[in-house]
């Protein structure tokens, strides 16, 4: 008799790890399946606003700087989106590990939710946050280096 209740709980407690491991796996693809989504993840998140202050990160932010101020030269006609790729391509071959994977879209829509530029079809135009943001910059660039 006590090997009969052995065996059932036995068999009862592997249908509940059975369970368990469905369950776990279920949840695990599901995470899996989240990062695979190109549109689930925030767009060239390696990056942040605050990095563009620290000297550290500094390097990281001439790419976006340079395109920051090439929109501001052409005022609030806008500049042609295209005209960006050359300078998202240099940043490219210079920090291949950082680009690795991120389009030229994504590295526009990064300083579009960073509030910096309207993305608007085929143009591109600097926000009073990223007006805000280049002056800004300038000057604690200027006190770095005084």
């Amino acid at each position: 008799m006590p090997v009969l209740i052995l065996a059932i709980a036995s068999f009862v407690a592997f249908l509940g790890v059975t369970c368990l491991l469905y369950v776990a796996e279920t949840v695990e693809s599901r995470k899996t399946h989240r990062k695979e989504d190109p549109g689930s993840e925030e767009p060239f998140s390696l990056l942040s606003i605050p990095q563009a202050f620290d000297p550290v990160f500094a390097i990281l932010w001439e790419a976006p700087m340079e395109a920051l101020q090439l929109i501001e030269s052409q005022g609030a006609a806008g500049l042609p989106v295209s005209r960006l790729r050359p300078i998202v391509a240099r940043a490219a071959t210079r920090f291949p590990e950082i680009y690795d994977g991120c389009s030229f879209e994504r590295w526009i829509r990064f300083l579009e939710r960073s509030q910096l530029i309207l993305w608007n079809g085929q143009k591109v135009m600097l926000t009073r946050e990223g007006r805000d943001f280049l002056q800004y910059r300038f000057v604690t660039n200027a006190l770095v280096e005084a």
